[in-house]
């Protein structure tokens, strides 16, 4: 199969998948920015996922691809999965704070070359933004710091 008809099927496929999120959402409270509802995560995400694959699959069909995709990064995936694992499990026992800097310390991992200095000013400066938007801004009752084991 040629890549550009790879590229239209998948993203038929993920825009579907953000139709149907979509639709359901529909079903929940969708509240506002500040005071969000139920279904307004899954809108708004199924929203998105459904507008970028369209977008990909308009791509796939006026601009079809005539050199062959980059091998995959093992290296990267591997340490985006493992920082989003990372994050739910740090988040439950540690808070906010210690998740937020495990997720950046580990999401650096996966770009070669990247420095503990600028990962670390990353992290701290990511953590303060956190803090900033969920208990500040948005006034969730999230525990910044915890020791639960």
């Amino acid at each position: 199969m040629k890549t550009h008809s790879l590229r239209l099927v998948v993203s038929i496929i993920l825009a579907g998948i953000g139709l149907i999120g979509f639709v359901i959402g529909l079903d929940y409270e969708f509240g506002s920015a500040r005071r969000m509802g139920t279904g307004y995560f899954p809108v708004v995400l199924s929203g998105l996922l459904f507008v970028l694959a369209m977008a990909e699959g308009v791509s796939s069909v006026l601009m079809p691809e005539a050199q062959s995709p980059e091998p995959l990064d093992w290296r990267s995936l591997a340490a985006i999965l493992c920082s989003v694992a990372a994050f739910a499990i740090t988040i439950a026992l540690f808070g906010l704070i210690p998740a937020f800097a495990v997720v950046v310390g580990l999401s650096t991992l996966s770009e070669r070359g990247y420095g503990w200095k600028p990962a670390l000013i990353l992290s701290v400066f990511t953590c303060i933004g956190a803090w900033l938007l969920f208990t500040q801004l948005l006034g969730m009752a999230l525990p910044l710091l915890q020791w639960r084991l």
